[in-house]
């Protein structure tokens, strides 16, 4: 199996994304997996899922779980759409929240570590700043209350 294979199974990277390279840093420590769009693909505003014609794109990278002890790093030009109601945003990528410097896998795993032990721990475990660490915390705590249901009162006391 080649490394882009590997890694797209690794990462669950589907169409219309694939993994287009892997460099290994061993005197960094680290893996950087490259990932693009395949080319001819619509993209839509995140905010109403409107297809939107291309503004441009911004080079982004994510945290990933470490691969061997490697600190692994998803690298990905990520598209801008021009939304007529919403302006230029950023196209959502499917192993990541907006605005996270980290995948999701990552994030469960920090989530994970932070039912055990202190965010300073896990900030000193995973090599983190404690800010970084608060910002994971938060996205969950938001994830879980977007998905409580509403309790209406039926009787108080």
């Amino acid at each position: 199996m080649r490394d882009k294979d590997l890694y797209a199974q690794i990462l669950g990277i589907k169409s219309p994304w694939q993994v287009s390279g892997v460099e290994l840093a061993l005197s960094e420590g680290e893996v950087t997996v490259h990932v693009e769009q395949e080319e001819g693909v619509q993209h839509c505003c995140p905010t109403c899922g409107e297809v939107s014609p291309g503004y441009d794109s911004r080079k982004r990278k994510w945290r990933h779980l470490d691969t061997c002890q490697y600190k692994t790093i998803l690298l990905a030009d990520v598209p801008r759409v021009k939304c007529k109601e919403h302006g230029v945003v950023t196209v959502s990528v499917p192993w990541a929240e907006p605005g996270s410097g980290f995948t999701a896998m990552f994030e469960a795993l920090v989530i994970d570590w932070l039912k055990e032990a202190s965010t300073a721990a896990v900030s000193r475990l995973m090599g983190l700043s404690w800010n970084a660490i608060d910002g994971i915390m938060q996205r969950a705590v938001k994830r879980g209350l977007s998905r409580r249901e509403e309790l209406s009162m039926t009787q108080i006391g």
